[in-house]
């Protein structure tokens, strides 16, 4: 069946309930993994996908709760089957920060290699598309376009415009509010967006320069609104919550208050047809 399913729709603050940030759009025997969050590999076990079934993963920034996992589909791809390279498509930065992970585990992996003996050597393989186009991926009925959003001070900080047949998906990324993102989800059948509820300031853990920088780079239930609203997208899906635990009723009356189409307050393992 052609769907998007939500495997992880948490934020750096670990939570049992909301994993790290990763989605995965399934369509005509085709897996679109976006972003590696923590867990990604538990997550997909309980959708009854293996890591092998991977056809190409989108990074949308290097943030670390967004490639935390990247090598733990990279090496359980290869214990599941996979044959084919291990395709990756991202920012700047990619391939240094994967060469670096491989290069960290090569003494481990290079044992486990020659001790399993396993038949599909050719699975350790890697494709790496740093990207530097517009154009990402075009595949039979599936194309795949970057867009740049407002993630400073990261640099570059992609979403994605993920053409399905008939259906466009728009994914945000992290980003604080984006005209940009918001002229390229005009009309978009799905919006993938995420949202920064809200941030106590807590002494122990956080200064005021915290709170105020973090705000600063994501986006509010009002704004997510506003450009949900402004684009004319079909349905909003809300994702990456900042924090993971807040009052689901509250945001959903808040966003609505601006926007006036379909809003799924996101939870991991929520599946959306296509």
């Amino acid at each position: 069946m052609n769907k998007i399913i939500l495997l992880g729709t948490g934020c750096p603050s670990p939570s049992h309930i909301r994993y790290g940030p990763s989605t995965l759009i399934s369509y005509q025997g085709t897996n679109l993994l976006i972003d590696a969050g923590s867990g990604v590999t538990q997550r997909l076990s309980q959708v009854g996908i293996k890591p092998s079934e991977i056809n190409h993963i989108l990074i949308t920034h290097m943030h670390s709760d967004h490639v935390v996992d990247l090598y733990q589909l990279y090496i359980s791809g290869w214990h599941t089957g996979r044959t084919e390279p291990f395709t990756i498509h991202g920012p700047k930065g990619l391939k240094s920060f994967f060469e670096k992970t491989l290069e960290a585990y090569n003494p481990e992996l290079s044992l486990r290699k020659d001790w399993e003996s396993r038949p599909n050597e050719s699975g350790l393989n890697y494709l790496i598309n740093e990207i530097d186009s517009t154009s990402v991926l075009a595949k039979d009925n599936i194309s795949v376009n970057k867009i740049d959003v407002d993630h400073y001070p990261v640099e570059p900080a992609f979403g994605y415009e993920i053409n399905l047949g008939s259906n466009r998906v728009i994914y945000s990324g992290d980003t604080r509010y984006c005209k940009n993102l918001e002229n390229a989800a005009l009309n978009a059948d799905f919006l993938i967006h995420e949202v920064l509820v809200d941030l106590t300031l807590n002494k122990t853990r956080m200064t005021e320069e915290t709170v105020t920088n973090i705000i600063d780079y994501h986006t509010t239930p009002k704004e997510v609104g506003i450009l949900a609203e402004n684009a004319k997208v079909k349905k909003l899906i809300l994702n990456h919550f900042v924090p993971p635990v807040f009052n689901e009723k509250e945001l959903d009356r808040e966003v609505k208050k601006h926007y006036s189409g379909e809003v799924v307050v996101g939870r991991d393992l929520l599946e959306i047809n296509l």
